[in-house]
């Protein structure tokens, strides 16, 4: 197979064309970074199509004028890359695009018979405009809508493409919210570097003894639920632990930062490597996210043995339900995995209570970090994840 990528990003576009060329099916990987940064995943630069305009551009307005800025200039920004990668598919068997990249591309592809997938990485753009709007009226904050310009032209995606790709429940249950046939949609969770992200050879103490520590890694945002993270962790009230928030500040919700106790710590953005020793001294991880179609940080903290306790808005539910069995259910609505729990959004109650039963039950503890360690192992690869892929896009290449 001849298989083109098309991102005006990195994602885990990169990550998808490493095991595309691991496998002899990368035909071309067309994107916005400059190629010294691809060859970091192996790709051999005659196979990249870098057009580093927007990458430089994107980099100006956020220093210029933030996210408020970056809204304004969001479709002009997409539409000039993705009129340019149209330029760049010849010889190609199969189009991968990103979504709000690719519409050129699908056009192209569509006249040719060549099929084409779709990635959505977050919920269906109708229903992603809803859940934060919702959530900062809630909070009594305003979220800037999505440009229509950007919109429409997603929407119009949803139609050129053979296959929408997506990585959740969450995300799949929002086309499906919005009338989509679930038959277009394939869901095929992400994956995580095993070799990087690992447990310490030492593992902490258990929390009974040494203090629950609770990791979060993410932009410290609205739409990453930290208002009822920070009131789960307030409201289990256990003695000696706390909670450390890996990620980079956002203004709405700087004035809530400075008001946390010392036992909440914010560090602002880490990098990976540095990230991986606060997972491996941690006992969990939480998220609580209103809308996310898969947190990466979520496999990155399995990996080094972090339960997991997220909402089911944040693709953690696919992670978890890879083992199989869970608990029934409770009052508090809490499903319980073998490596974790999910929660409903809005209930710091239900996550105050999965913390308490961490630091409250070591063995339960126990059980849950080595399930997670199992579960990382087995199936949270980016090879498996690749496998995935190939076997979509050669049901796709059958049906033409």
């Amino acid at each position: 197979m001849r298989i083109t990528i098309v991102v005006g990003g990195r994602w885990h576009a990169f990550d998808l064309a490493q095991q595309l060329q691991v496998h002899g099916h990368l035909h071309r990987l067309i994107t916005n970074y400059p190629r010294w940064f691809v060859k970091r995943w192996g790709i051999p630069s005659e196979k990249v199509v870098s057009l580093p305009f927007t990458f430089w551009v994107v980099k100006a307005i956020y220093k210029l004028g933030g996210e408020a800025l970056m809204m304004r200039f969001q479709w002009w920004v997409h539409r000039w890359f993705a009129q340019r990668a149209a330029h760049h598919l010849e010889g190609s068997e199969l189009i991968h695009g990103w979504s709000q990249w690719s519409e050129p591309s699908l056009c192209w592809a569509q006249q040719r018979q060549i099929p084409t997938v779709l990635e959505r990485s977050s919920a269906h753009i109708l229903e992603q405009s809803r859940l934060l709007t919702e959530e900062h009226r809630r909070l009594g904050l305003h979220w800037p809508p999505t440009h229509p310009r950007i919109e429409a032209m997603e929407l119009r995606e949803y139609v050129l493409c053979s296959a929408i790709a997506v990585p959740s429940l969450f995300v799949e249950r929002s086309f499906i919210a919005r009338h989509m046939n679930p038959a277009l949609l394939h869901r095929n969770a992400l994956g995580v570097n095993v070799e990087k992200f690992k447990p310490s050879a030492l593992p902490p103490a258990a929390p009974n003894l040494a203090g629950l520590k609770a990791i979060y890694a993410g932009s410290l945002s609205v739409r990453k639920g930290i208002p009822d993270l920070l009131t789960a962790f307030q409201a289990a009230n256990l003695p000696d632990a706390s909670l450390t928030l890996l990620g980079g500040h956002t203004s709405e919700l700087e004035d809530l930062l400075k008001r946390q106790p010392p036992c909440v710590r914010s560090l602002g953005h880490r990098p990976q490597a540095e990230l991986v020793m606060h997972y491996q001294q941690g006992h969990c991880f939480v998220i609580a996210s209103i809308e996310e179609g898969m947190a990466m940080v979520q496999m990155q903290a399995l990996a080094c043995g972090l339960p997991l306790i997220c909402t089911t808005n944040t693709g953690g539910e696919d992670l978890l339900r890879l083992q199989g069995a869970q608990s029934e259910g409770n009052p508090l609505d809490i499903q319980q995995f073998p490596a974790g729990f999910v929660i409903p959004i809005h209930r710091p109650d239900a996550m105050a209570r999965c913390l308490q039963r961490l630091q409250n039950e070591p063995q339960l503890w126990e059980r849950m970090r080595k399930a997670a360690l199992e579960l990382a192992s087995s199936e949270l690869s980016w090879s498996t994840y690749g496998e995935r892929a190939i076997s979509h896009y050669k049901s796709l290449l059958q049906q033409r």
